[in-house]
């Protein structure tokens, strides 16, 4: 599975962890857009609560070592404003062992209230400002 990304989404329901994996061919805007558009439809248009995991791929300047390239795991945690509290709170208690069960240490967490924090422009806006210069 060499050069290619695989993408982890789970949904909490009442008794039971639903997990689906999925694989895009490459790590690029392209392939995060298509990840979006499958949690669109999976969420109905981002209504529900999920999980999701994908290998983010990115450049950012650093003193003394220039343009890096970083690869970070980004996990995360979508909780619309329209979600029920229960729901809410389900997520919420339940992110730090599903976290934690993916077993590295490359993770970063994101919260995620509404469509607009999960862009591409976004992601790269938080990971470049916690992983670059400042």
């Amino acid at each position: 599975m060499k050069d290619r990304e695989v993408v982890v989404e789970a949904a909490v329901t009442q008794d039971e962890l639903d997990l689906t994996v999925d694989d895009y061919e490459t790590n690029s805007k392209e392939a995060f857009g298509h990840f979006v558009e499958d949690l669109r439809e999976r969420t109905d248009n981002f209504k529900d609560c999920r999980y999701a995991v994908f290998d983010f791929k990115f450049t950012c300047s650093r003193v003394g070592a220039g343009t890096s390239k970083m690869d970070k795991i980004v996990f995360l945690q979508i909780c619309p404003d329209g979600a029920s509290i229960k729901k809410k709170m389900v997520y919420a208690s339940s992110a730090s062992a599903i976290k934690a069960s993916l077993g590295t240490e490359k993770i970063i967490q994101f919260q995620v209230s509404d469509e607009s924090e999960m862009s591409h422009r976004e992601l790269i806006s938080k990971l470049t400002e916690k992983y670059g210069d400042r």
